[in-house]
């Protein structure tokens, strides 16, 4: 048995919706109800689903066809009663009631136990939480680009080097079609961000780079403060084949400049649409051909980089976007997560 402790999606389309929040108020009434997702029952979900919970549904949806999983909401409070032979995956959590915590951390001996986070480590106050429970857990698979795996001798999570498998992030392609297929003419392009506006994610940095790109189109999708010098577009969207497609006839690069970013799911979903990405190391993302690389302090050169995007033929600009297309149909796919999962766990789940 699999006991995954994970952030459970919640219904958002549909009448499961009604149905749920009265299921909800229930419990809160008194009454006790077993909870709705424990045996993987995750209904009215919008397509496309977001990070974190396309990781729920598809890993959950992965290991239950080799053998019997339980799923557990992130900040559930209490304690799972594993037996010897039974396995905890688990996101950590700050509060130290729940369920991971309390399970990671307690004497009670189970066969494996398995943390499963993004990883980054450039902020290390935004995981130093984690580390207790690293040091009782088996194995650590951590979501990250190479470039938080090639630094990690230089990072607080260093001395539990020896338990840490990384994992890249993933996304399904079907869910975000190849939109991108001509580019605006030279001296017109625009500028595009999709995320939050939160320290790691170096808004500071897009800010001033965008700044010295003032003639230009530029736009932004996410919640937080403002931005300035990136007019926001929408708090929250869904981003549909349509929605993106009439992003796509407006702007024409992908840009992130976060500080310290595990494995921005966003990246992808950029290069599967086809606009080429433009980003910082610290976005997990770097030494590869179909991006260009930014810098966490080099505002000129940041700027020097995105400008001269703008006179890029439009025939190498298809190539880009094609390349970026190929990396995550081959490269970034739910099988290659879901089966390295499987590979950590699978002598202690059928041994």
């Amino acid at each position: 048995m699999i006991h995954f402790v994970y952030a459970v999606p919640p219904p958002q389309v549909g009448a499961s919706v009604t149905m749920l929040k009265t299921y909800s108020w229930l419990s809160k009434a008194g009454i006790h109800l077993p909870h709705w997702y424990r045996h993987g029952w995750m209904p009215g979900l919008p397509n496309p689903l977001q990070a974190p919970w396309t990781i729920t549904k598809n890993l959950f949806t992965y290991l239950r066809r080799y053998t019997p999983v339980k799923l557990y909401d992130w900040d559930e409070h209490g304690q799972i009663q594993c037996g010897p032979r039974d396995i905890i995956l688990g996101h950590p959590h700050s509060d130290p009631q729940t369920i991971i915590q309390q399970t990671i951390l307690t004497s009670r001996r189970c066969r494996l136990k398995t943390l499963i986070f993004p990883m980054h480590h450039a902020m290390p106050t935004i995981s130093q939480f984690t580390l207790p429970l690293i040091e009782k857990a088996d194995k650590v698979l951590g979501i990250m680009g190479p470039y938080w795996r090639d630094l990690l001798d230089q990072s607080h999570f260093a001395p539990w080097k020896h338990k840490i498998t990384s994992l890249d992030m993933a996304i399904d392609v079907t869910e975000y079609p190849f939109v991108k297929k001509q580019f605006n003419p030279p001296g017109r392009r625009g500028y595009l961000y999709i995320g939050g506006n939160r320290p790691e994610k170096g808004c500071d940095v897009l800010s001033a780079t965008m700044k010295q790109l003032n003639g230009f189109r530029r736009g932004w999708i996410g919640g937080g403060e403002e931005i300035l010098n990136v007019p926001r577009l929408a708090h929250y969207a869904s981003l549909t084949p349509q929605f993106v497609s009439s992003l796509a006839n407006e702007y024409d690069f992908f840009v992130n400049t976060s500080v310290s970013d595990a494995n921005p799911t966003t990246i992808l979903e950029a290069m599967a649409w086809g606009f080429p990405v433009a980003c910082t190391p610290q976005s997990g993302y770097y030494n590869m051909s179909t991006v260009t690389t930014l810098s966490t302090t080099d505002i000129e050169g940041n700027a020097k980089k995105l400008l001269e995007l703008q006179h890029v033929p439009e025939e190498r600009l298809q190539q880009m976007s094609q390349e970026g297309r190929r990396s995550v149909e081959t490269h970034y796919t739910w099988e290659h997560f879901c089966s390295t999962v499987w590979r950590e766990l699978e002598p202690y789940a059928l041994g």
